[in-house]
């Protein structure tokens, strides 16, 4: 997945609704909130996958140059912290 698509499908998978492009930053989205605001979404800011990782309880470990994580009885390895979150959760919650 592109880094658009991994934004697209994670904040889906936690309950964003409202979903469009973002013109302020490259690859990211856009949620809106109950209030209309509309914020970006961008996994690679720890503003945003840092609290999705302490809600779904997912951090990962540096292994072997990659980062893995252990989560919903499987292993998710890529080359970045914030990608290996992304991605263990959008695969555990669509378990």
């Amino acid at each position: 997945m592109i880094d658009i698509e991994i934004n697209k499908a994670l904040a889906l998978a936690i309950g964003w609704e409202h979903i469009g492009l973002s013109a302020l930053k490259e690859d990211a989205v856009c949620v809106r909130d109950v209030d209309g605001w509309w914020h970006t979404f961008d996994y690679r800011d720890w503003n945003v996958i840092g609290p999705i990782a302490e809600k779904y309880n997912c951090f990962p470990k540096h292994i072997n140059s990659m980062w893995e994580i252990a989560h919903y009885g499987e292993i998710y390895r890529a080359d970045t912290p914030q990608r290996a979150i992304a991605m263990a959760v959008i695969q555990g919650v669509r378990k």
